[in-house]
């Protein structure tokens, strides 16, 4: 009889992880998840958010940075995902270890409900629809007058946290150093912002309120001749960010190495300085002082 009742608690212990499609407590104003109900290997594990995240005060990245993923039944298709693995200290077992939580050898009962705990689960008010788990402030990225506010509820109607969690973004504000060139090149923003998922991330002015070209001229200093001095304002005056960047020079100071025979042939600063649209690259004294 023994045997049979550690059997059976073995059997109930290998489980812990995403839901199968069911948020509960979406009736909720939630903000931090929504319970999720584990179904695999047995059922049932109810992982509860709030009890985590407020009752804990633990931060999204302290599990979706490498221990989850933030799409929900993602761990239970692993199939490492099983008690064994939570007693070497993975998933759930990175916490409950006996020291920061309680182990994950132990209090069985207090995780897992059972079939009667799943059923009556489902009696719940459930809502098929995402639950907001995002900062309910917008995130600063940047400073000053460029400065970008990156709204999380603006988003959400459109993708799921998986989406830029944590492939595109990790899961912690300030982590990521974003440019505006890593951006054209397709990270960061940029996976969606390409013209086509969303706008292009050259239209400058739907997510930065101004874009205020650099204060001071840029100096280039070339071997054998007269530095040139490089008048954002001016040039400024008369065009547009994305007529220059990233078509003709990329957004990253001394990013881009120009060479004379290049602007001869139209390319860099020769593009306008043709003598049509701007002063000839020949007429160097222009530039050069």
């Amino acid at each position: 009889m023994k045997k049979l009742i550690l059997a059976a608690l073995f059997v109930s212990l290998a489980t812990i992880l995403f839901v199968e499609n069911t948020v509960l407590n979406a009736a909720e104003d939630v903000l931090y998840g929504g319970d999720i109900v584990y179904t695999k290997p047995v059922k049932s594990v109810i992982f509860s958010h709030k009890a985590h995240v407020e009752g804990k005060k633990l931060d999204c990245d302290a599990c979706h940075s490498g221990l989850f993923d933030p799409k929900a039944l993602k761990a239970q298709e692993k199939s490492d995902f099983n008690m064994d693995s939570l007693y070497k200290g993975k998933y759930c077992g990175a916490c409950h270890n006996g020291k920061t939580a309680f182990a994950s050898n132990t209090q069985c009962a207090r995780c897992h409900i059972g079939v009667k705990g799943y059923a009556a689960s489902k009696q719940k008010t459930v809502s098929t629809a995402s639950v907001p788990a995002g900062p309910k402030q917008p995130i600063t990225i940047g400073s000053g007058d460029s400065a970008v506010k990156f709204s999380h509820a603006s988003h959400e109607k459109s993708f799921g946290c998986d989406e830029c969690h944590a492939n595109v973004f990790p899961m912690k504000s300030g982590k990521t150093k974003v440019t505006m060139e890593a951006i054209y090149q397709g990270q960061y923003c940029g996976a969606c912002h390409n013209g086509k998922k969303a706008f292009a991330s050259s239209e400058c002015l739907k997510c930065h309120a101004k874009v205020p070209a650099p204060k001071t001229p840029l100096i280039y200093k070339p071997k054998g001749a007269a530095p040139v001095n490089f008048s954002h304002d001016f040039h400024a005056s008369a065009f547009k960010c994305d007529d220059c960047h990233k078509k003709l020079f990329v957004m990253q100071k001394g990013g881009s190495k120009m060479k004379m025979d290049a602007m001869y042939e139209g390319k860099s600063c020769g593009k306008c300085h043709d003598g049509k649209t701007a002063s000839s690259v020949s007429d160097c004294g222009k530039c050069h002082k």
